[in-house]
């Protein structure tokens, strides 16, 4: 009887590592991609009768049924609609031919089934938040069928959410600001994770690989774990519940009295006491959360949650951590081997070639207000030479007030014109008491006074940003280079371009040289497309573990900080400032401002036109990208 036990403890451990039964072209994929070394392998698999086997397959297949009388209860009444599809994603999983149950057997929890249990529980030391991932601890030695089939499907439903935060998708960062225009790829499928994990076998390392795999979030992790203290394990959930005022009485004081370590004055703990509320205000306003009168589900929150000693400055300290490694789930998983890394709050831009930096300068950005937005595109092309496609917040704000008024020479005084279709335009064949300016395409010719210099490196993108030169050079003596209308200014453009022409082209500084000194605008395709990435970070950590640690200059931290710990997306949003300067550009757009000309004006066949009212007219702007 002691052997054939024994025979059934192996087989349970042979089958928590064997995935269920897939396709025969799927199964073999899966085991060339996850294929475990020769020495691991000869690990696995003790010699187990046929009989024990047979028996311990019997046992699991009946849980089967139950399993998906769960899945189907719970798809009922999901609480969000990416538990509806991860269910039902389940309910496939589970209803293939030969499946077996993933983390339990009739007694409790399989070896894998705790190793998963801890990896939620320990989803802190990734930047995620354990309370995101509950998961049911099985105590009792004999657990009833209902325990160990709930434990299932909810470590299974933990898992997927794990993995889809991991990839990025706790957070729409589109939703924060316009100017964060990064998209995850965060979609994850419960069928194909729970795969994943069966034909891996090492549940940890199934669950890191859903993490960026870069190196410096890896630094970053090492360096955020180092400033909170080492890895912990978070205390026990406080369940939510009502709120308690001094007097109130409920069965989760003491569970609060032993995560404060505060004894009751009457001897009953239930009771919500002085001493207790104390406590309270005191760990809360430690916490950097505001002293507190009573207990809610804030106050629960927070002491589900690893303390955070240090006070205020190291709760936010720990926040910026954590918004920056936030962050790294947000960008490809792929840069390119040849790509262009502008890390904005550096105020630095790099060209890397397979990971190694070939070339650094300094950038200056946009303002607070006129911000550089984070996103990712590809470089197709330079411009030498270039004309200025003048903004639509110009356009509005300073011409269109003057060019209603009649002042039409104010594009030619500054080297401009109506450029379509390749053919200049007048600017008096238009209405402009009803033309929408923004849509009229404004250009500045080349030249001294171009605010594009010599050089234009366009990646297109909705933003209409790029880089380019400048003939503002002074202002990359500032240590904050915030002083653009959006568009990145490079200092020294033409070495930019030989880097960049020299390793996609093939060219040498002289070519750039010699084309450098034609006047004329020539843009030059670029053969392959160069990924560029926008970046934000504001924490960098050196291969040594040095941390640099920079200004916020857009508050972006702060906004994915107040999303990560519960703020409403909409009420971030409302404090966007690329939405502020949407709605006052519409705002400009319908008022009729009118600037006086200085001068009687005259159309292009010579007929005088008389001056129009002038009324509120708004400030000059000064003009730049």
């Amino acid at each position: 009887m002691n052997t054939l036990k024994s025979y059934v403890i192996a087989a349970f451990a042979v089958a928590a590592i064997a995935p269920p039964a897939l396709s025969q072209g799927t199964a073999d994929q899966m085991r060339q991609a996850n294929a475990a070394p020769a020495s691991e392998q000869a690990q696995v698999a003790p010699t187990v009768p046929a009989e024990a086997v047979e028996q311990v397959h019997a046992t699991r297949h009946a849980l089967i049924g139950p399993i998906l009388a769960e899945i189907e209860k719970r798809g009922l009444s999901p609480s969000d609609d990416l538990a509806k599809s991860w269910l039902s994603e389940l309910a496939g999983y589970y209803g293939a031919e030969g499946a077996t149950p993933l983390w339990i057997h009739a007694d409790g929890y399989l070896p894998r089934g705790w190793e998963a249990v801890t990896a939620m529980q320990n989803a802190g030391d990734y930047g995620l938040d354990a309370a995101d991932f509950p998961v049911p601890e099985i105590l009792t030695n004999h657990p009833s069928e209902a325990e160990v089939v709930a434990a299932e499907v909810q470590v299974s439903l933990a898992v997927t959410r794990y993995a889809f935060y991991a990839r990025g998708g706790r957070i729409d960062p589109t939703k924060l600001s316009l100017w964060l225009d990064q998209k995850p790829s965060a979609a994850v499928y419960a069928s194909d994770v729970l795969r994943q994990i069966a034909a891996r076998g090492d549940v940890s390392a199934a669950l890191r690989s859903f993490h960026p795999q870069h190196p410096q979030f890896e630094l970053l992790r090492r360096a955020y774990l180092a400033e909170r203290g080492g890895v912990t394990t978070p205390p026990p959930a406080i369940p939510s519940g009502p709120v308690l005022k001094r007097g109130d009485r409920s069965a989760d004081v003491p569970l609060i009295r032993s995560r404060l370590d505060v004894t009751s004055e009457s001897g009953d703990d239930t009771l919500v006491d002085r001493a207790l509320l104390k406590a309270v205000r005191t760990f809360m306003s430690e916490q950097g959360y505001g002293r507190k009168r009573v207990i809610d589900d804030e106050v629960r929150s927070a002491l589900s949650k690893p303390v955070t000693t240090g006070g205020t400055k190291k709760k936010a300290l720990l926040e910026k951590y954590v918004a920056n490694m936030e962050r790294w789930r947000w960008l490809p998983a792929e840069f390119g081997a040849l790509h262009i890394w502008n890390n904005l709050p550096e105020f630095e831009t790099r060209v890397v070639k397979d990971g190694n930096v070939i070339h650094q300068e300094r950038i200056v950005i946009g303002t607070a207000k006129t911000q550089t937005p984070v996103f990712s595109d590809q470089m197709s092309h330079v411009i030498f030479q270039p004309e200025w496609g003048v903004p639509e917040s110009i356009k509005i704000r300073d011409l269109m007030p003057r060019l209603r008024g009649g002042d039409f020479s104010v594009l030619a005084r500054r080297n401009m014109r109506i450029s379509a279709n390749g053919k200049e335009i007048s600017p008096s064949r238009f209405n402009w008491s009803k033309v929408d300016a923004r849509s009229v395409p404004i250009v500045q010719r080349s030249g001294p006074s171009n605010p594009l210099g010599q050089l234009k490196f366009i990646f297109p993108n909705a933003h209409d940003v790029y880089m380019h030169d400048t003939p503002s050079k002074s202002l990359f003596n500032s240590s904050e280079r915030t002083f653009s209308h959006g568009c990145i200014r490079v200092r020294n453009p033409q070495r930019f371009a030989e880097v960049l022409l020299g390793q996609v082209d093939g060219w040498s500084p002289d070519d750039v040289q010699r084309q450098l000194k034609i006047k004329d605008t020539r843009q030059v395709n670029l053969v392959n497309p160069i990924p560029v990435h926008n970046t934000y970070f504001t924490i960098v950590v050196g291969e040594d573990g040095t941390v640099r640690s920079l200004k916020d200059v857009y508050a972006h931290d702060r906004r994915v900080a107040d999303a990560l710990n519960g703020k409403s997306l909409q009420q971030i949003a409302a404090g966007d400032p690329a939405m502020a300067l949407k709605r006052e550009n519409e705002r400009l757009k319908k008022v009729v401002h009118v600037v006086k000309p200085k001068a009687p004006m005259f159309d292009e066949w010579g007929y005088p036109i008389e001056p129009r009212q002038r009324r509120n007219p708004p400030p000059s702007l000064f003009w730049f990208d």
